[in-house]
This record gives C-alpha cells, structure tokens and sequence, in this order.
C-alpha cells in the first residue's frame, strides 16, 4: 500500500504570525512601498503576504511568473488588473488570482495612493521584493537581471 504523502510538505509555520497596523518588514520596491506581513523565510517558503502601497498611476509592466500564484486583494483604492488578456476593475473589496504562466499586471487609476495585500504562493518570489529595495525604477537592466533571477518574464 503506498504511503499517504500530505497535501502540502511540513513547510509551514507551527507558530502563530501576528503583525499590528503597520508592523513588518518595510522595502521600497520601484517607485512602491511594500510592508511584509508575513517573510517566505517564516513559512519555509510556503507562501509571503505583502501590503503594498501603490501611487495614483502606477503598477508594474505585464508579466508572467513560470512558478508562483499571486492573489490580488485590493484594500483601498481603485485598481485596474489585467489577467490573461482580461482587464477587470478592482475597487475596495475585489480579489483576483493570478496563477502561474497567465501574463498580468495591475495599475492603481485611481487620483489617490492605493493599497493592496498580495499573498504569493508559493513565497520565493517574494524575496524579489526585498532584493530589489532601493533599486532605481528607471533601471530596466537592473530590473529584468532580478526578474531573470526568480524566472519571471516582462512582457512589454
């Protein structure tokens, strides 16, 4: 009889993660601020969950990962996001999933900053975030090394 594997590898965290309004990791990533709610490295990769903070007219280019999900759950603010050929509007309130190998993208059209909670499964990607803080967001070169490195592709 072959042996039950479980659902997931024992990758995640056994202790409860707690962050306050305004607690975690700070890294400021192209011309956006992203707070980490919660590191890959406390779930042994598992997954990241960011709070971004993006500007009135800003979102990254489009793209594609090769290995990780991103879910979108916009918190303030009135987003537009781009999935798979699709363009969706996201006010408060709307999530979106993005699985791997769906090209995507999303841009606050909104007058004001806006706020997103973005969760990537599985959580590697996320330290782009923290290897990219401080990069200079006219860069490209800079940029699409880091992407080349955790195997995501821009797309425009």
């Amino acid at each position: 009889m072959a042996e039950d594997k479980p659902f997931l590898p024992e990758t995640e965290t056994t202790e409860p993660i707690i962050r306050q309004p305004g607690e975690g990791k700070v890294v400021a990533v192209l011309a956006n601020r992203s707070t980490f709610k919660v590191l890959p490295q406390q779930t042994g990769g598992a997954y990241a969950i960011l709070e971004q903070q993006i500007p009135a007219g800003h979102g990254p280019p489009l793209h594609v990962h090769r290995h990780e999900t991103e879910i979108f759950y916009v918190l303030q603010g009135q987003f537009e996001i781009t999935i798979g050929g699709q363009k969706v509007s996201a006010p408060a309130g709307a999530m979106v999933v993005g699985p791997r190998d769906i090209p995507h993208t999303f841009r606050n059209i909104g007058s004001t900053e806006g706020r997103l909670l973005l969760t990537v499964i599985p959580g590697r990607f996320a330290n782009y975030f923290l290897d990219s803080d401080g990069i200079d967001y006219s860069d490209h070169a800079a940029i699409k090394a880091l992407c080349a490195k955790y195997d995501v592709e821009i797309l425009e």
